[in-house]
C-alpha cells in the first residue's frame, strides 16, 4: 500500500477516534456528569489496543471454529497472546 494512503488512512482514524472521545465527553457534560472509567481512560493512552470484551469476543469465535492441520500453530501463538493480553486487562 502507498505510504501516503496509509498515513491519510491513520490519521482519518485518529481524527475519527478522538471525534468521538470528544461526543462523549461533551455528551457526559450536557448530562450532569462526567464518565471516568478505566477501560475508558486505557482506551485513550492505546486506541488499537483490544478491550476485555474484544478479546472474550475473538477467543469466544475461535473456540467455535474448525481449523486445517497447517493453521494450528500459529493459532495457538495468536491464542496464547490474546490470553496474556486478557489476564493483564482483566486484573
Amino acid at each position: 500500500m502507498d505510504l501516503g494512503i496509509y498515513m491519510l488512512i491513520q490519521t482519518q482514524a485518529i481524527f475519527i477516534f478522538t471525534l468521538n472521545k470528544i461526543k462523549k465527553l461533551v455528551m457526559g457534560f450536557t448530562a450532569n456528569h462526567f464518565e471516568t472509567q478505566t477501560s475508558q481512560i486505557n482506551n485513550l493512552q492505546f486506541p488499537n489496543q483490544l478491550t476485555v470484551i474484544e478479546i472474550e469476543i475473538l477467543l469466544s469465535m475461535i473456540k467455535r471454529t474448525t481449523f486445517l492441520g497447517e493453521d494450528i500453530e500459529p493459532l495457538y501463538n495468536l491464542v496464547n497472546k490474546l490470553q496474556n493480553q486478557y489476564t493483564e486487562q482483566a486484573k
